[in-house]
C-alpha cells in the first residue's frame, strides 16, 4: 500500500520562477521553472484559466436542459450542460446563475453544489464547479455575442442513449450526469 503522505512529502516539486506567460482572451500559457525532488531543474508548461461552472439543469423531472454549440478546437457540435467561464473574482454560484440565464433563459429556484474538479490537471490549472439546478422558470436567453446556441431538452433515458452512442463527449456533462444518476446528487 502506498503511503500518500510520504509520497507527497518526498515527491513535491518546488516553484523557482515564472519563465514565460502569455495571456489570451480566454486562457493563458505559462512556463514555470521548478526544482524536482532530486534537485534538478525542469520546466512545466501549462494553460492558465480563471475557472468555470456548469449545471445539470432540470426543467422538469424528465427534462434535462442541454445546449448544442459548435466547438472549434474539436471541430464539431457538442451537447453540453449549460456552463461558462468565471469572471475575475466572480463567485461560482453567481456565475452559474448568470450562465444558466444567458445560455438557456432559465432561472433556477434551487441550485445545489455537486463538486469541483480539474478537467486536465496535467497541463491546465482550470477548475470546474458543478451544480444541480432545478425548479426552473423560463425567461429569455441572452447569450454572449460570440455564442450561437441551441437549447435542447432530453429525458434521462434519452441522455443515457446519447452517452452510450457517443453523442455526448463533454467531461463536465458526463461527470454531472453520472453523479446525479448514481444518486449522489439527489
Amino acid at each position: 500500500m502506498i503511503n500518500f503522505m510520504k509520497l507527497t512529502a518526498t515527491h513535491r516539486e518546488r516553484f523557482v520562477k515564472k519563465v514565460h506567460h502569455h495571456q489570451g482572451h480566454a486562457v493563458g500559457f505559462q512556463i514555470d521553472r521548478i526544482r524536482l525532488p532530486d534537485g534538478k531543474l525542469a520546466n512545466r508548461e501549462f494553460l492558465t484559466h480563471p475557472g468555470a461552472v456548469g449545471a445539470l439543469a432540470f426543467a422538469g423531472p424528465d427534462k434535462i436542459v442541454l445546449v448544442k454549440q459548435y466547438r472549434h478546437p474539436v471541430r464539431q457540435f457538442t451537447l453540453e450542460i449549460p456552463a461558462g467561464k468565471l469572471g475575475k473574482g466572480e463567485n461560482p454560484l453567481a456565475c452559474i446563475k448568470r450562465e444558466l440565464s444567458e445560455e438557456t433563459g432559465y432561472k433556477a429556484g434551487r441550485i445545489r453544489k455537486l463538486l469541483y474538479f480539474w478537467p486536465t490537471g496535467a497541463f491546465s490549472d482550470e477548475v470546474i464547479h458543478l451544480y444541480i439546478a432545478d425548479r426552473l422558470t423560463l425567461a429569455e436567453a441572452h447569450p454572449d455575442d460570440d455564442e450561437f446556441l441551441e437549447v435542447v431538452t432530453v429525458s434521462p433515458k434519452q441522455m443515457d442513449r446519447m452517452i452510450r452512442s457517443g453523442k455526448i463527449h463533454d467531461s463536465k456533462t458526463l461527470i454531472a450526469y453520472s453523479l446525479w444518476k448514481s444518486n449522489l446528487a439527489r
